[in-house]
């Protein structure tokens, strides 16, 4: 039986053995690792039973692993857990993450998945979406990666979305990011995208 293999951004890559660092063992091993690591549709959960994190209003963590061509469409079905007024967060991995100022959720949604097409597969941009008051925080925040971190309230809301998409919990389940990679600019692959920089300042004209 063929490993699935979780279907990545175009612009992410396992590196070739004829791009590896000559005499680095640590990445030679961890470039062997990759070969056979778990990266596979899935999620990880983890309860905020911590008592020194009881103020922080999260209940649950999670990591998501979903094929790209589905992340947006994950990203929107998560939103329905945030109530109606979320702030923005966006930015390049060579940068801090940009906090924007809390607006309607629908309206937020509907500017920014203009630009879905880079946000789900531009390697140099994190984003998310996030609500957070004195006793409750939810946040969908997707990685440069472009898999899915999320702190949420609802256990059951969340693994009926989880359901939705045909998601399990998945004991060992390996991220992307553990792995010696190649990231390459969207805006390089497909002259039609809208590049890393122009994005960010697009997004920090409406929200900061």
């Amino acid at each position: 039986m063929i490993k699935p293999v979780l279907q990545l951004p175009k612009t992410i890559r396992f590196l070739k053995e004829d791009e590896l660092p000559q005499n680095n063992v640590s990445v030679l091993k961890r470039w062997e690792e990759s070969k056979v690591a778990n990266i596979v549709e899935g999620y990880t959960l983890t309860f905020n039973n911590n008592p020194e994190n009881n103020n922080l209003g999260f209940k649950f963590y999670a990591e998501i692993n979903i094929d790209n061509p589905k992340l947006w469409n994950l990203m929107v079905a998560l939103s329905e857990t945030l109530p109606n007024e979320v702030a923005f967060l966006f930015g390049h991995i060579d940068f801090d993450l940009n906090y924007g100022n809390y607006q309607d959720k629908e309206s937020t949604l509907n500017f920014i998945t203009q630009h879905q097409y880079e946000l789900a597969e531009d390697a140099f941009i994190n984003f998310g979406l996030i609500y957070n008051d004195k006793e409750t925080l939810i946040e969908i925040f997707v990685d440069e990666s472009k898999y899915v971190k999320y702190w949420g309230v609802d256990e059951e809301w969340f693994r009926a979305i989880m359901k939705e998409f045909g998601l399990k919990e998945v004991k060992g389940l390996e991220f992307v990011d553990e792995f010696p990679k190649i990231r390459e600019a969207l805006a390089v692959l497909d002259e039609k995208a809208l590049d890393s920089k122009s994005l960010i300042e697009l997004f920090a004209q409406k929200y900061l």
